[in-house]
C-alpha cells in the first residue's frame, strides 16, 4: 500500500503540471472576445501562479520540519490561479498578482498542514482538499479584488484608459459593493448545496463499509480472484511503519 501510494501521489505531480499550464484558460474564458484582455488574463495569471509556486514550496519547508509535503506540492503550488480568478483580467502592475498569488500559496500550504488536520478533529472531511485550494485561496483573491478596485482610477476590467464612470456609471464604490455581493451569495450557495448534499450522501442506499475495510473494493468493483498478495511490513521513515502488497 505504502509503494502504492508514493506512486500515486508522483504521478498526481503530472496533473498538477497539466492545471498549471492551463490554468489562464480557466480565468480567461469567459472574455474571448477581447484579444488584449485575454492577453492580460494570462500574464497575470502565471505571474501569480508562479509566486504561489515558491511561496508554498518554501512555507511547506518551514511548517513540516524542513522537508516539504507531496500534498502540498500538488495542490498549494496551483493557490495563485486561484487567488488571482476575479482580478486577473485588471490592468496593474506585474508586483500585484505576484503579491496576491505569493499571499495565496503561503495561506492554502498552512491551510493544508493545519487547518485540514483541524477541521478532520472538528469531523469535517475533506477529501479533496477544496478547502484549502478554492475556498480560502478564492475568498482571499476576492477580497484583494476588492482593495484594487478600491485602490484604481482607471476601468481595468476594459481598456486601460477607459474609467469605472464611462461603463454604466459604474464607480469604484459599486464595483466593490458587486464583488462583496458576490462572496456572500458564493457562501450562502456552497453552504446550502453542501448542507444538501450531506444530507444526500447519509441516505442509506449502499452498505455502509466497516472501518478495518476503507480499502477494500471489491463491494464496488470486480476484484481477481486469482491473484494472491504477500504482505510486508516496511519502514516508511520517521519510524512509522507501512504495509506493502506484492504478487505472490
Amino acid at each position: 500500500w505504502y509503494q502504492r501510494r508514493v506512486r500515486a501521489d508522483t504521478f498526481a505531480l503530472v496533473g498538477t503540471i497539466v492545471l498549471w499550464m492551463f490554468w489562464p484558460s480557466f480565468n480567461g474564458s469567459l472574455l474571448y472576445d477581447d484579444a488584449s484582455v485575454q492577453q492580460r488574463v494570462v500574464v497575470n495569471t502565471y505571474l501569480a501562479i508562479c509566486a504561489s509556486c515558491v511561496t508554498a514550496l518554501v512555507t511547506s519547508q518551514l511548517v513540516n520540519g524542513g522537508k516539504m509535503s507531496i500534498l502540498e506540492v500538488q495542490n498549494a503550488t496551483l493557490a495563485g490561479g486561484v487567488a488571482i480568478g476575479m482580478s486577473c483580467s485588471y490592468n496593474v502592475a506585474p508586483w500585484v498578482p505576484v503579491l496576491i498569488g505569493g499571499l495565496a500559496g503561503i495561506i492554502s500550504s498552512v491551510g493544508y498542514s493545519k487547518i485540514a488536520e483541524f477541521m478532520e478533529n472538528l469531523g469535517a472531511m475533506d477529501s479533496a482538499g477544496a478547502t484549502q485550494l478554492h475556498g480560502i485561496p478564492g475568498i482571499f483573491g476576492a477580497l484583494a479584488a476588492g482593495i484594487v478596485v478600491v485602490a484604481s482610477t482607471d476601468n481595468q476590467y476594459f481598456a486601460a484608459d477607459t474609467v469605472w464612470t464611462e461603463k454604466d456609471d459604474n464607480t469604484n464604490g459599486k464595483q466593490f459593493g458587486m464583488i462583496a455581493a458576490s462572496i456572500v451569495v458564493t457562501l450562502l450557495i456552497s453552504f446550502v448545496t453542501g448542507v444538501l448534499n450531506g444530507l444526500l450522501i447519509r441516505v442509506p442506499i449502499c452498505d455502509k463499509v466497516t472501518k478495518n475495510k476503507l480499502i477494500d473494493e471489491s463491494p464496488y468493483f470486480n476484484i481477481s480472484l486469482n491473484v494472491v498478495y504477500d504482505a510486508e511490513t516496511i519502514n516508511g521513515g520517521d519510524g512509522k511503519e507501512f504495509t506493502q502488497l506484492t504478487n505472490a
